[in-house]
């Protein structure tokens, strides 16, 4: 007791409006603190932990995790429960070094409420009623989006309208953005050193949507493909045996995928609402979780 930890983000994001993971971890946790934010990246100190010692359907005892507490000097007359090894397994607890240099440290993530002010830059569509409820709801929780109720819909429209354009103008087409996507790969290559990188088990690059009901979403096409992801393998050893799936033949990992958008060859509206939104395709980093924040693993150039 006493050892020093630090705390790191929520393993899983939200699916979420702006540029922030979501602020409920799975494995650290106060009952008192529902109206309190766990600060992220601070460090606590272990005070005292207790086992927690569960029965299996026959009744015998069978091993749990041990339950640590943890102060932090913002909070000093309260505690932090934390699920310490699923903590350190779910990176909500930072053990190993989180710096590192992405492959184009100069994008920025390409969030819900750019979908639709990208889309009509590019010339994909226009300043359609369908595009204003998107972006509407993407710009927070739908439900209290004005889009739900049609009679506040059309007083709010003409304000809608100037945000969204405002939007349309700010947003740069020049700029290298990325979005996170989710994929498997097949088993580490000793040969190449690295993780391949294809179609094997799902598609290779992000579909966007707004979301809420009246959705539009970004089918990102592209010339370029990603095909290897390179990995040294004393780091791809510490992500299997951290996620425990060591020597599996599939692991699922989280990237950020680079792209430029590229403008529109013609214009088209459909009723699907889905736009093939052509990119050019530059490359991805790959990290152990969601967020895609630390843990990177390796990169992959598009070729």
């Amino acid at each position: 007791m006493g050892d020093s930890l630090t705390i790191g983000l929520p393993y899983q994001p939200e699916e979420r409006y702006q540029n922030e993971p979501s602020k409920r971890y799975k494995t650290i946790r106060h009952p008192s603190w529902e109206d309190r934010e766990i600060p992220a990246f601070t460090r606590g100190k272990l005070k005292w932990s207790i086992p927690a010692p569960k029965k299996n359907i026959f009744g015998n005892l069978i091993p749990q995790d041990t339950v640590y507490f943890l102060s932090l000097p913002k909070y000093p007359k309260d505690s932090l429960v934390v699920e310490l090894a699923r903590a350190i397994q779910k990176g909500e607890i930072i053990t190993d070094p989180i710096e590192h240099t992405p492959l184009h440290p100069e994008a920025v993530e390409l969030l819900p409420a750019d979908y639709v002010p990208a889309l009509i830059k590019a010339g994909y569509t226009t300043y359609s009623d369908v595009a204003l409820k998107a972006y509407a709801q993407s710009l927070g929780d739908s439900e209290s989006s004005p889009t739900s109720n049609p009679f506040e819909y059309q007083r709010q429209r003409a304000n809608l309208l100037e945000k969204l354009k405002e939007a349309v103008e700010k947003f740069d087409l020049n700029r290298t953005y990325y979005a996170r996507h989710q994929f498997t790969t097949e088993g580490y290559d000793f040969t190449r050193s690295g993780y391949p990188y294809g179609e094997l088990y799902g598609s290779t690059l992000p579909y966007l949507s707004t979301p809420g009901n009246n959705k539009v979403s970004l089918y990102l096409t592209t010339q370029q493909r990603i095909t290897f992801i390179s990995v040294p393998a004393e780091r791809a050893e510490i992500y299997e045996k951290r996620s425990g799936t060591l020597g599996n033949n599939a692991h699922t990992l989280y990237a950020r995928v680079y792209f430029r958008l590229l403008p529109a060859e013609s214009y088209t509206e459909n009723d699907s609402h889905v736009y093939r939104t052509n990119i050019n395709l530059l490359g991805l980093d790959a990290y152990e979780y969601p967020h895609c924040a630390y843990y990177h693993l390796g990169s992959g150039k598009a070729e």
